[in-house]
């Protein structure tokens, strides 16, 4: 049975988190992991202010070999960027332990959730980590089912997903609309303030998940091409 493991990690402890902590302004999601001969292609999420700042930062670093702004949503730029594995001994511990990243962000502290397929390689991470004196913390360990707040598909949480759905079947996003925010917000039992955001949030949240999988996979079929 599969097992999910939450910790946090100071950046100043592994390449990676040091790479992306320069400016505290600066909110950093991973988003997903593409491995690639000798390198790893991880997208990022960046929110914040001084961008330039970031890739700077990001540029000087011995473990990066290429940084590229792929697309900007909102106040978040999502970055290609290519990392000598070699170099960065935390990530290929999770990946040698078959962990999946299933959320991580951070700037300072890194917090992770990671899926394991069992418990014998979570215990292999365990003695990984204390190994190599990676000063991990760990918040919680529970079955993908033992929790109520699992998320659905592109990383929505249910209470998102139902007011998602309810704007969606009542045609809020159709033209002409064919329902407002608060008539959402009172069938959904919320208020009239909170709709909008949750309904921004949720788009928000399907938006950058369906492009990083579109532009990843094109990514890796490039790549096999």
């Amino acid at each position: 049975m599969s097992v999910v493991v939450e910790f946090t990690l100071p950046s100043e402890s592994f390449p990676f988190g040091r790479s992306t902590s320069g400016d505290p302004s600066v909110r950093v999601q991973l988003e997903r992991l593409v491995p690639l001969n000798e390198s790893r292609i991880p997208f990022l999420w960046v929110t914040g202010e001084d961008f330039d700042q970031f890739e700077r930062h990001l540029r000087e670093s011995e473990v990066v070999k290429r940084v590229e702004a792929v697309t900007r949503l909102g106040d978040s730029i999502l970055y290609q960027t290519e990392w000598y594995t070699d170099k960065e001994t935390f990530l290929n511990g999770l990946s040698d332990q078959n962990g999946a990243i299933m959320e991580a962000h951070g700037n300072s502290t890194w917090s992770f959730t990671v899926r394991f397929p069992n418990h014998a390689a979570l215990t292999g991470f365990h003695q990984f980590y204390q190994a190599h004196d990676f000063p991990v913390h760990i918040d919680r360990v529970y079955a993908p089912d033992e929790t109520s707040r699992t998320e659905y598909g592109f990383g929505l949480t249910p209470e998102q997903r139902d007011t998602l759905m309810m704007a969606v079947e009542n045609g809020y996003f159709s033209v002409p609309r064919g329902t407002t925010l608060d008539e959402i917000a009172k069938e959904v039992g919320i208020t009239k303030q909170a709709a909008p955001e949750r309904v921004r949030r949720g788009t928000e949240t399907v938006l950058r998940k369906a492009l990083i999988g579109l532009i990843a996979e094109d990514f890796e079929s490039e790549d096999r091409g």
